[in-house]
């Protein structure tokens, strides 16, 4: 085995120089300008931290219009069921006799009823006499 050659691989061919004139160049600069990307970095950051405050706040007045619209519901449903209260005392028939007697109507004591089925009349009616004896109606 001869001096060139490695075991198991061939050694390749030599090529003969260039016939270009060879001159110094510059070294070639390792970094990047980092200015620019520090401005990238701190501008997204600052976007996000603005972006996360904005949100914050959003959702904070939102919490707080919540927990009025709440309170506005309670007080609503209460209203609500006073004025349901009321409704049924003023239709009670107690409170309808009593503000009968108190425009002049006059109760009948002799009704007369009317049968859907048939549609005929049961009992006698008669007019109701004014100065009747019921002058109140209690509750």
């Amino acid at each position: 085995m001869s001096q060139h050659q490695v075991v198991g691989r061939a050694r390749p061919p030599r090529q003969e120089p260039l016939s270009l004139p060879l001159r110094l160049v510059a070294p070639v600069r390792s970094r990047a300008r980092r200015a620019p990307f520090v401005v990238v970095v701190l501008t997204v950051l600052t976007c996000g931290l603005v972006g996360l405050i904005v949100m914050s706040t959003v959702l904070q007045a939102q919490s707080f219009e919540i927990s009025q619209l709440q309170q506005d519901t309670a007080q609503l449903q209460t209203q609500q069921q006073q004025l349901d209260r009321e409704v049924e005392r003023l239709q009670a028939p107690a409170h309808v006799a009593r503000q009968a007697l108190l425009l002049g109507m006059v109760p009948n004591a002799n009704p007369a009823f009317l049968r859907l089925a048939d549609g005929a009349v049961v009992g006698k009616p008669a007019p109701a006499e004014p100065r009747s004896n019921v002058r109140r109606v209690d509750p």
